[in-house]
C-alpha cells in the first residue's frame, strides 16, 4: 500500500529528526540526580524542538511557498537548500551563505554529541563482559573511551557513501528493534522479575504507555520496506 509506506517513512523522518533527545541516557552515570535530572531534559529537549520546528517551518513556508519545495527531489533546488534560500530572500546572498556556515557548525555540533553518547554504548558493554574488552579501554591521558569512539566515527563515515534517505531508514528500523521495541520488552521484564528493585523513573498508567508505544514502533518496523526489515534482522543476528 503506497500511502501506508509514505505515512511510515514521513513519520521515521520525524522521529530521526528527534533522536536525540535520549542521548543523555546513555551518560546517566555521570549524571548527578540522573532520577530528577534525566526525564526533564528529555521532556524539556522534546518540547524545545518541537516549538523550534514550528516556528521554523512558519517562518519559512511565510517567505517561500511550500509548492516550490514539494515534491522534494534531487532536481529541486529549493527543497534540498531550503533555509538557504529562505535567508537569500530575507537578507540577501552574503546573509544566506553566512547562516548555511552556521547550519553546518551546528549539525558538526550534533554529530560530536551524538558520538560522545553513542562511543559509550560498548564502552559500557565491554566493562559488563558482554562486548569486546578492546571497548572498554580509555585514553591513558584523557580518560574516555578512545577505542569505541574512534570506532563509531569510522563506521558514521562510512555511512556518508549512501544517500541521506537510506541512511535513515536503516539506522531508525534497525533501531527499533534493538533499541526502542527491546527496552519496552526490558523494562516489562524488569518489573515482573525485580519488582522490589529501586525505581527512579515513574510510568504513569503503566502498562498502557509500553503498548502504546510498542504498537507505534511495531508500525514504523513493518512499513519499512523487506530490504530494511532483512537489513535490521540481519544487524541483530550478527550481534
Amino acid at each position: 500500500n503506497r500511502a501506508e509506506l509514505g505515512l511510515g517513512q514521513a513519520t521515521r523522518v520525524g522521529v530521526y529528526d528527534y533522536l536525540g533527545y535520549y542521548d543523555v541516557c546513555y551518560i546517566g552515570e555521570e549524571v548527578k540526580n540522573p532520577g530528577r535530572v534525566i526525564p526533564r531534559s528529555i521532556f524539556i529537549s522534546l518540547g524545545g524542538i518541537a516549538a523550534l520546528y514550528f516556528l521554523i517551518n512558519l517562518s519559512v513556508i511565510g517567505v517561500v511557498s511550500w509548492r516550490e519545495f514539494v515534491p522534494a527531489s534531487d532536481d529541486n533546488r529549493v527543497s534540498k537548500y531550503i533555509v538557504s534560500i529562505f535567508m537569500e530572500r530575507v537578507y540577501g546572498r552574503t546573509a544566506a551563505q553566512f547562516f548555511t556556515l552556521l547550519i553546518l557548525w551546528t549539525a558538526m555540533g550534533s554529530v560530536f554529541a551524538l558520538l560522545l553518547g553513542y562511543s559509550r554504548i560498548p564502552f559500557a558493554a565491554a566493562r559488563d563482559g558482554n562486548f569486546f574488552g578492546v571497548f572498554g579501554r580509555l585514553h591513558p591521558r584523557d580518560s574516555f573511551p578512545h577505542v569505541s569512539l574512534l570506532v563509531i566515527g569510522g563506521l558514521s563515515i562510512l555511512c556518508c557513501a549512501f544517500s541521506l534517505d537510506v541512511v535513515i531508514e536503516a539506522l531508525v528500523t534497525t533501531r527499533i528493534l534493538v533499541q526502542f521495541m527491546g527496552q519496552i520488552g526490558a523494562v516489562m521484564l524488569l518489573r515482573r522479575n525485580a519488582p522490589r528493585a529501586e525505581r527512579p523513573y515513574r510510568i504513569w498508567l503503566y502498562p498502557l504507555p509500553c503498548l502504546f508505544a510498542l504498537t507505534g514502533w511495531s508500525f514504523l518496523f513493518v512499513t519499512s520496506g523487506l530490504k530494511v526489515i532483512l537489513f535490521a534482522l540481519g544487524v541483530i543476528v550478527a550481534g
